[in-house]
This record gives structure tokens, sequence and C-alpha cells, in this order.
């Protein structure tokens, strides 16, 4: 089976996170794979020495001249990477070591299933753990899409067959992107589960705060929610959708403590 995983890099990224995202990936229980570092343009230049300095096989580089983003960062390198399955990962997150030997026996058991997502910790700019977060399974996901992300995108695993059933990501959009193509998997019937495992731990961060509060983020969710709502008949969804739309514009404190109890 081939394996990719696909790891986007990009200005502003830190080099002792970025450090720690790709340890985890290439000290996996399971080691049959290429890694495809994608920097997206100008990134800084201790992070581009490092890349430059790993003598891992595994590892394979694509470049951007300019700034793309990260959907067609993440489409660019799918059609160029060839792959039966692509591992997602972020250049601030850190991955379990069984992470990809418990994805892949989660594909094994089911031919049909075409994304595979984990629960995650979540952890500070430090490191420290902060929150275990749940996610849905199986039958909860399309409720659960409605109002929120079914699942934590660099956890997820995703079979070559799901481009050709649902297309690739919507370059239209700069943030969201992931939740908009699980809503067009979702109006497909395509199957999809998260493992009840937390299997990353997931850096919610300054520049957490920051994308999660931009209006362009709380646009683009309000689009995909009202999408499934045509498609799902979840009209019963709209008045906490709007609410929760509407706390996203609120200081960044007043978001911190609602995401805390709002999870």
């Amino acid at each position: 089976m081939n394996i990719k995983v696909l790891l986007p890099v990009s200005s502003g990224d830190r080099l002792k996170y970025f450090k720690l995202a790709l340890n985890s990936v290439l000290t996996q229980t399971f080691s049959d794979f290429a890694v495809v570092i994608c920097i997206d343009g100008i990134i800084s230049e201790d992070i581009d020495m490092y890349i430059k300095s790993i003598e891992d096989k595994r590892i394979h580089l694509m470049r951007n001249d300019t700034n793309l983003g990260l959907a067609a960062t993440l489409n660019k390198a799918i059609r160029s990477f060839p792959a039966d399955i692509y591992f997602r990962m972020d250049s601030d997150d850190i991955c379990h070591r069984r992470r990809f030997q418990r994805t892949l026996e989660e594909f094994e058991k089911d031919d049909e299933l075409m994304i595979v997502g984990t629960e995650c910790i979540e952890i500070d700019d430090e490191g420290m753990e902060i929150f275990y977060k749940k996610m849905p399974f199986q039958a909860e996901i399309k409720r659960w899409a409605i109002s929120r992300n079914p699942f934590i995108h660099p956890s997820v695993a995703i079979r070559r067959k799901f481009f050709d059933i649902v297309g690739y990501y919507n370059e239209g959009f700069k943030k969201s992107q992931d939740y908009e193509l699980w809503s067009r998997a979702i109006t497909k019937n395509v199957k999809m589960n998260n493992i009840h495992e937390p299997l990353i731990w997931f850096r919610v961060s300054n520049k957490f705060w920051k994308n999660r509060t931009l209006k362009s983020n709380v646009r683009n969710e309000l689009k995909v929610s009202f999408y499934l709502i045509k498609h799902l008949n979840g009209y019963v969804f709209i008045p906490k959708i709007l609410l929760k739309a509407l706390l996203r514009f609120m200081p960044v404190w007043v978001n911190k403590v609602m995401y805390k109890y709002g999870r």
C-alpha cells in the first residue's frame, strides 16, 4: 500500500514545533510511508535549513514559489504525489506513536471507509495538556457536522478514492476548507469515522485563536452549516449556529471561555 503524509509548512511556523511534529511522524510504529513536506511560499530560514539537513529517505519536498494557501497546497500535493492513503499532519502538532498503525487497522476492517480521524489531547504553546477532545462516531457525524467540524483536520487519513467521489479541497475557502470538504462528503453518503482514542496532541496556540476569530473563518463556517442544514433538513440548529457565529466576533478572551465550556 502506497502511503503519503502531507505536512504543510508556511511563513510564521516555528522550528521548535516543526521538529516535534516531524519527529513524531518519522518515529511511528508503522514506518512504510513517505512524507511530503509542502513548503508554501517563503518560510523561516531556520526551518528551511533544518529541512535541507534531514537525511531520511522517506522525505520528499514540494515547494510553491508563492504562498498558495492550505487548500491549493494540499490539492497540488495530492495530484503530484499519488498514494492509496494520505495522512494529514500540521507543523505544530504531535502524533501518538501508534497513530498510523491504528488508523490503518480501521481502514483494513472496511474497504468502504474513506476517512478516519481521531480524538486529541489539546496542548498549549508550552506543550502542557489542556483538554481531551472527543469526536463523533459513525452515525453521530452527520448531526454533529451541522453545527461544528466533525473531524480534527491534522488527525485524518483519507483514501485516494475519496477525492474521485467528492472532489478536492475548495480553493475558494482560505479557512475551514476541511469542514467544507467533509460537508460535501456527507451529502454523498461517504463512509467516515473517528477512532475513539486521542492519537494526536493538538496545539491550541495564539495562532489558533487568531484564525478562529477571523471574519473569513466565521463566514465560511456559516456557509458550510447552512449547506448542511439545507441537505439534512437541520433547521432546528439555526439558532445555535447563529449564536455561535455571533460569539466568535467577541474578544478573544470571551472565545476562550466559550470554547472551554462549549466543546
